[in-house]
């Protein structure tokens, strides 16, 4: 974070830039000066491996960001023939972004964007980290138009500039190490903690870019919070909570479960009924509305895994449910005697279990042991029954697993006395319990 705002060099984001610089040409758009007016590079110079030393040993009179070009980078005009790819592969995206009544389509007013040189030259960055990731960020960026044509209707500048935070809400990713990026890997509290500021990052590099701005930045800020406030990085909720981040933060869901296979509006669905509070009722049934509206959403379900492979998931969420029930007393003694700090992380963490074990019920996974039950639910043999029991126990593990990692880097920010706490109440819900898959 520091390094965004001081004008050190971040290495990771350098590392990028020489990566890009393998496929496209990079050069420095201006005189490249250290903070004592030395000239480090001139402009037109190559940015590669031979000058990444000589740019980390300073701090710059402007950030790095602002002084790189990549030479025939991604431009707006490719924009359209992804997203029209995109559209034609998922019919949840071509739901959500068929133009309604005469309005012009989304692929070609995205393909009219305008971008400044350091944002075009950071997306190009952005897009060659990890393969391809343009196709996500279109994605994002489409969706996101689409919404702000619903809510905010002719304002036709601020649906632009909706469209250019989806674009780049997660280049303050290319400021993470590497290792905490990987998606086969489960992350410990000390990576989320990483993963957790990449949007934080991301408002610092944005903020003061030319073509970007405040407006884009709060966008890519807010757009993991969550109107209930168990979003991150900073667990704001309700009013607090911008439209326009709210927009962005449906958009990269939504497309987050577009791009995970097949059936994303069930997944929706589900997370939505399961954990509602978390988005605009407004937003969701826009969402609802469009897809019930298009006749290509009538599509094959996913084919779910045979039902016996969910008996020990099923058996770990009852376990740490009833851990929970058991553990309510110790969790409001400690509330009543804890200061403000861990007394509002406690309430908040028990609240969530809460609607988890709530959830848990509603879905009558608790109506029998968890062989007997799934035996049962077996010889139904109903592929829809058995997709949404399925999808129910991802959800919940997943939300299980972000709570966890929420108390423990929470924990990590408080006093020892008051971490010690955290840290005992996440061990005797889970101990014993391993990871749940994620």
């Amino acid at each position: 974070m520091s390094e965004a705002a001081d004008n050190s060099v971040n290495p990771h984001y350098l590392d990028h830039v020489v990566a890009t610089g393998r496929q496209y040409e990079v050069e420095a758009s201006e005189d490249i000066m250290a903070g004592n007016g030395m000239k480090l590079l001139a402009k037109g110079a190559r940015i590669n491996a031979d000058v990444r030393d000589r740019l980390l040993q300073h701090k710059l009179s402007k950030p790095l960001e602002d002084c790189v070009q990549v030479v025939d980078g991604v431009v707006p005009a490719r924009f359209g023939p992804i997203a029209e790819e995109l559209m034609g592969q998922h019919a949840l995206l071509a739901a959500l972004c068929t133009p309604k009544l005469a309005q012009q389509g989304l692929p070609q007013s995205l393909a009219k964007l305008r971008l400044s040189l350091p944002v075009q030259s950071l997306l190009t960055v952005y897009s060659e980290y990890q393969g391809d990731r343009l196709r996500h960020t279109v994605g994002v960026s489409l969706i996101a138009m689409a919404l702000a044509r619903h809510l905010l209707p002719g304002q036709v500048d601020h649906q632009r500039m909706l469209a250019l935070a989806g674009l780049v809400h997660d280049v303050g990713e290319l400021y993470i190490d590497p290792v905490y990026l990987r998606r086969e890997e489960t992350l410990s509290p000390e990576g989320w903690k990483h993963i957790v500021l990449h949007p934080v990052v991301g408002h610092r590099v944005l903020h003061k870019m030319l073509g970007a701005g405040p407006a884009v930045a709060e966008a890519v800020l807010m757009h993991h919070e969550r109107l209930d406030g168990f979003g991150y990085p900073y667990g704001i909720a309700a009013e607090r909570l911008s439209l326009d981040g709210q927009i962005l933060g449906v958009a990269e869901w939504l497309m987050a479960l577009i791009e995970s296979g097949l059936s994303p509006l069930e997944r929706a669905s589900v997370a939505t009924k399961l954990i509602p509070g978390e988005f605009s009722s407004e937003l969701l049934e826009w969402v609802a509305a469009s897809a019930g509206a298009s006749p290509g959403m009538q599509q094959a379900r996913e084919a779910p895994a045979p039902l016996e492979l969910a008996v020990p998931r099923l058996e770990r969420l009852a376990t740490l449910l009833a851990r929970f029930g058991a553990l309510r007393g110790w969790i409001d003694a400690h509330i009543a005697e804890a200061g403000p700090e861990l007394g509002q992380q406690l309430q908040s963490g028990a609240q969530r279990l809460l609607r988890i074990q709530r959830a848990f019920s509603s879905a009558g996974l608790d109506i029998a042991e968890p062989v007997v039950l799934l035996r049962q639910l077996a010889a139904v043999r109903e592929p829809g029954m058995h997709l949404e029991v399925m999808l129910v126990l991802s959800e919940l593990e997943w939300r299980l697993r972000e709570l966890e990692r929420e108390a423990l880097l929470r924990g990590g920010l408080m006093g020892a006395d008051d971490r010690a706490v955290m840290l005992e109440m996440v061990q005797r819900l889970t101990e014993g319990l391993g990871d749940a898959p994620v």
